[in-house]
């Protein structure tokens, strides 16, 4: 399994604000379709995609993370209290 970050350019960035999904799949194409089922939403396909793999660059998001309701490692409700994929 690989672990990939996906963000959008400034003229694709989402109305809810959200700009970094990282997602786990047997390949980027697997991970970019479980990003996205996330969100509830296909709109990430022309979104970069990063592996994270060692040697990679450090990175700051601004805002708090988001992961899917009654995950183990995130917190589950957006800036607006709602769920994602909901």
């Amino acid at each position: 399994m690989a672990i990939f970050a996906f963000h959008p350019a400034p003229s694709d960035r989402r109305a809810d604000g959200i700009g970094f999904i990282i997602a786990e799949g047997a390949d980027e194409a697997a991970a970019r379709i479980a990003a996205a089922h996330l969100v509830g939403a296909p709109g990430i396909d022309a979104w970069a995609a990063v592996a994270i793999t060692t040697g990679i660059d450090p990175v700051a998001v601004e805002g708090l993370p988001v992961g899917a309701p009654d995950n183990g490692t995130w917190p589950d409700r957006t800036r607006s209290n709602r769920a994602l994929n909901s």
